[in-house]
């Protein structure tokens, strides 16, 4: 388990396999390692970890995962420093370190008033009888992470939770809603984001801001489309992180959409009152001709395994050279690894109403199973991800009231880029899952 040199654990290829994880905010030190083709820096990212022991609960303060890309790994690291009882008989190197067919189990707790999202750990030594158990489950693999198989009448196969569920949803006539966090619903949603509410609420899945699978092991996104009766591809949003770079973080977003967007209405005098920021402002590479003002440029990318940790995707003023907003890789990398390694993209037809708006939801579900930052970076490199904003302001009663829609997006059709597998799937048909 952590028989290493580094008495590290491995955990996996990419921090977007334990999305599950209360993750902290990467940051990343130069690398050590004298292999060859190293030399990337060394990426690290907190977790917030406590022991469970026979003498009680006990935090690891220093608990961290390094990812290195290089190779890639991700592996477990500060899990015994300044803990004040932690599994050190099983962990410790000088002990039971190098022991064969102990076995650790972890998983995630959920926020609870004061006591924020963290992780929980207990290690058993071989001959203990939970460590048997998983030695004996078809799906272990020695040296990596899988889930705990036990007893239960739910279907087989990791899509049978979800399937089933849907089942009792697709196809009908829903008035759009939202389920809070507390539990509340509120009925009829008219919002924009309605469709994607609606399909959590049904499925029991309050509005929450805690990282990890929506249900069960599947993140949800739903997919406009003009029928329901085959797939048509059509712009998903993968994340909407806010630049960490740049001038504009020292300056309000008005400011940023007023020298850099575009006007798109006037009051009657003729006066601007509405601005939009959009890939319209932005000009595409090679583009000389272009009047815009701004370009995007990819910074420290060599392939999906050498990057610099310190490069960044920037927004560039074509005149000054200037960095205008730049989104760090650290930055990217601490919001997709909250993307998790099973997204479930879910279609759906929507007929707008005076007051109340009715969302349908498809049976041709696409699942895409295990990606990376890497993939992430590869993709926009290529052209398949693109800076696709919707930064707005409006003047009201003498005012600009700013609304930021800062978003990253594809083509539903590309998705293979950023997954190791896609499954196109009919839930009128078993034998397409």
């Amino acid at each position: 388990m952590n028989n290493n040199s580094k008495q590290q654990i491995y955990f996996g290829t990419d921090p977007s396999d334990l999305s599950f994880l209360p993750l902290g905010m990467p940051t990343y030190t130069p690398a050590k390692s004298k292999r060859k083709g190293a030399g990337a820096p060394v990426i690290q990212i907190p977790v917030p970890w406590d022991w469970v022991t026979p003498d009680g609960v006990y935090e690891a303060p220093q608990a961290k995962l390094c990812y290195y890309p290089q190779y890639p790994e991700i592996r477990f690291s500060g899990f015994l420093q300044r803990c004040k009882k932690g599994p050190s008989e099983l962990m410790s190197i000088d002990k039971r370190g190098k022991e064969a067919g102990r076995c650790l189990f972890l998983g995630p707790v959920k926020a609870k008033g004061d006591i924020p999202a963290h992780v929980v750990g207990l290690v058993v030594g071989a001959d203990s009888p939970a460590a048997q158990y998983v030695a004996e489950m078809p799906t272990f693999r020695g040296g990596r992470l899988c889930a705990l198989e036990y007893s239960t009448n739910e279907e087989a196969g990791e899509f049978g939770m979800l399937e089933k569920a849907l089942q009792g949803i697709v196809g009908r006539k829903l008035v759009t809603r939202r389920l809070t966090s507390d539990g509340e619903l509120i009925m009829p949603y008219t919002a924009p984001n309605g469709a994607g509410l609606t399909l959590e609420a049904m499925l029991g899945v309050g509005e929450n801001a805690i990282p990890g699978p929506d249900f069960d092991i599947w993140e949800l996104k739903v997919v406009k489309q003009r029928a329901l009766s085959k797939r048509y591809s059509h712009k998903i949003t993968l994340f909407t992180p806010q630049p960490d770079r740049g001038w504009v973080t020292e300056h309000a977003l008005t400011d940023f959409v007023l020298q850099y967007g575009h006007v798109t209405e006037r009051d009657d005098d003729g006066n601007p009152v509405c601005y939009y920021f959009t890939m319209s402002d932005i000009a595409k590479t090679g583009d000389a001709a272009s009047s815009t003002r701004l370009v995007m440029g990819l910074e420290g990318f060599t392939s999906a395994r050498r990057f610099d940790a310190n490069g960044m995707i920037g927004l560039y003023d074509r005149q000054a050279g200037s960095l205008i907003a730049g989104w760090s890789f650290m930055k990217l990398l601490d919001h997709w690894q909250r993307k998790h390694n099973r997204a479930a993209y879910v279609p759906y037809v929507l007929n707008k109403g005076d007051d109340v708006d009715v969302v349908e939801f498809g049976p041709l579900i696409t699942l895409g199973i295990s990606t990376s930052f890497g993939q992430f970076l590869q993709a926009f490199h290529d052209g398949k991800i693109v800076y696709d904003p919707g930064d707005k302001i409006t003047l009201k009663d003498g005012k600009w009231k700013p609304h930021a829609r800062s978003q990253f997006r594809m083509n539903l059709k590309d998705i293979g880029a950023i997954y190791e597998m896609v499954k196109q799937v009919d839930l009128r048909d078993p034998e397409t899952y």
